[in-house]
């Protein structure tokens, strides 16, 4: 279990620094401006969740893993920048893979407190999207989780969906990886059918007027 979830941690981290640096550099950022960037999305919103839960040391701080694989994917990023940024929406893919990720890793890291689910639910999510907040702020972007889009929706209803796993008493590595795969295989269709919420809403209650 704890060998998944740290396999699932770094291949997380790797997607939002990935994603992180694709960003930076299209806003023109020297390298050390985009390394930059790249870490405080990579570890920002596990960096929140670990001092809103006491869970001291942070993470990141007694592993040195987590920087070195954050600056080597920056910069291999930097480096192939013109040979990945060909593929369309390549940033929101590694997105997508980084908030399915991470949004586990949080509930699993929150589970150690024993709190309540609604809590781990609250705590994936930070996890999954402070670090995008972060990142889009410092851009001068739009926080994607500001947008209409299905973004911190899906890391809540993901964390659901653990939720309803454990409780019918399926495996907790099947529970991990499945609600992991929901929320990186919803928003990348919605990212490709240009869904969001309100339209989900709009369609549901027109439907419910027929």
């Amino acid at each position: 279990m704890d060998t998944l979830i740290f396999y699932l941690d770094i291949f997380g981290t790797i997607s939002f620094a990935v994603a992180a640096s694709l960003m930076a550099y299209k806003k023109n950022l020297d390298p050390f401006g985009i390394i930059v960037v790249a870490i405080f999305t990579s570890i920002g919103g596990g960096t929140i969740r670990d001092i809103l839960l006491r869970n001291y040391p942070i993470f990141w701080i007694d592993n040195i893993l987590y920087l070195s694989v954050i600056i080597s994917s920056s910069l291999l990023t930097q480096f192939f920048y013109k040979h990945i940024s060909k593929k369309e929406d390549i940033l929101l893919f590694f997105d997508a893979i980084g908030i399915g990720v991470f949004t586990i890793i949080g509930i699993k890291t929150a589970l150690k407190f024993d709190v309540h689910p609604l809590i781990c639910i609250m705590m994936g999510t930070i996890t999954a999207v402070f670090g995008g907040l972060v990142r889009d702020v410092v851009c001068n972007e739009i926080p994607v989780i500001l947008h209409r889009e299905l973004y911190a929706t899906l890391c809540i209803m993901g964390g659901a969906v653990f939720f309803i796993m454990s409780f019918l008493g399926i495996n907790n590595n099947l529970s991990y990886i499945f609600s992991m795969l929901f929320i990186i295989i919803t928003r990348i269709i919605a990212i490709r059918l240009n869904l969001s919420l309100n339209d989900l809403i709009f369609r549901s209650h027109m439907e419910g007027k027929r």
